[in-house]
């Protein structure tokens, strides 16, 4: 078990992905990705490293050209990104490569100058990226990856219109490792992280608070509140991994607007603007950070569901302990219908 810090760069010709009938940009023939990232592989000296195959850390810098200079624009991201390892096979290794961090698009909607992208409203996005590759060492220092799989670009209709961008395609990494560390002793560490680290029970009660902001139909219009509360029970199945499953509360101000000035009364406005779910949840938690992915479905109450189930991805990171209260956490939350977004959130939590 070594610690090896490095450096990758990567190449990806792509294809954006058209992926709603009412999207007004012609896809371009082809776009370019390219990434250079610091890498950190981690090795074992921590509890969570081992229980995920002691995952690489790698932090890009990410430059997209999607293929279209006038419509399209091109996007500049930070993406913070976990490399798991699945299956080794002699020396060839099937890895999962995770990340999701910001991004500037150069060419957002504009009603005059740039009305045929109608996928993204805002310059500022988050950038979500999920591929999975095939990695080979040449050496103990140099290995390359083949990888396929998809960047998703959203601001999570926090400004409209938001449909997203999505790019697929082929990625060419080669990585380079530094001088490699001297190994850790792992069951010194391993005795010494089991006396000082945190305890998560097998069983929790689970609350959080979600405020999100949307801005819908009209571009460059008023932003609205939405606000979410839920309250969930969770086993943790395994060391790093937990299932919830609780009630959800929202209440969305966008949405009582659109009725209010739609002639409807005051209590009916708020009645309608209100939404009650039931929903069921898995953690997979790296030390003090972790993600949440959780699926939602709207029980018809107070207002009668116009949609069946949504879906939120929560990334966050636990707080110390408030001795004889739990385990406090923040995060930010995307919530979507299918592969349309209804709002961004910051969130916060805890955990009994």
């Amino acid at each position: 078990m070594q610690a090896q810090h490095g450096i990758s760069a990567v190449y990806a010709p792509s294809k954006v992905l058209k992926h709603r009938d009412n999207l007004l940009f012609n896809v371009p023939s082809l776009s370019n990705e390219f990434r250079l990232a610091y890498t950190y592989q981690t090795n074992g000296e921590k509890d969570w490293q081992r229980f995920w195959k002691n995952p690489r850390i790698a932090l890009n810098l990410i430059y997209v050209n999607f293929g279209d200079a006038d419509v399209l624009g091109s996007a500049f991201a930070i993406v913070p990104e976990l490399h798991f390892s699945l299956v080794q096979y002699k020396k060839l290794l099937l890895n999962m490569q995770f990340g999701t961090g910001v991004s500037y698009l150069t060419r957002p909607f504009n009603a005059i100058n740039n009305p045929n992208n109608n996928a993204i409203g805002s310059n500022l996005n988050n950038t979500t990226s999920l591929k999975f590759g095939l990695e080979y060492p040449w050496n103990e220092q140099l290995t390359t990856s083949l990888s396929t799989g998809i960047v998703h670009f959203s601001n999570g209709l926090s400004s409209s219109p938001n449909s997203g961008i999505n790019i697929y395609g082929a990625s060419l990494n080669v990585n380079y490792k530094f001088t490699v560390l001297p190994p850790k002793d792992i069951e010194s560490i391993s005795t010494r992280e089991a006396e000082e680290s945190p305890t998560y029970r097998k069983w929790i009660v689970d609350a959080q608070y979600h405020y999100g902001f949307t801005e819908h139909t009209t571009t460059g219009g008023p932003k609205y509140g939405v606000h979410a509360i839920s309250l969930g029970a969770g086993y943790r199945y395994k060391e790093y991994m937990t299932v919830l499953v609780g009630a959800e509360y929202e209440y969305n101000d966008g949405k009582y607007t659109f009725f209010k000035r739609n002639f409807e009364t005051e209590e009916d406005s708020r009645r309608m603007a209100k939404r009650s779910i039931i929903y069921i949840e898995n953690e997979f938690r790296y030390g003090a950070v972790f993600n949440r992915f959780r699926l939602g479905f709207y029980v018809g109450w107070p207002y009668a569901k116009s949609k069946t189930n949504y879906f939120k991805v929560v990334s966050g990171i636990y707080l110390p302990n408030i001795e004889g209260y739990g385990k406090p956490y923040v995060g930010i939350v995307l919530k979507t219908h299918t592969a349309i977004a209804d709002y961004l959130a910051i969130m916060g939590g805890i955990s009994f």
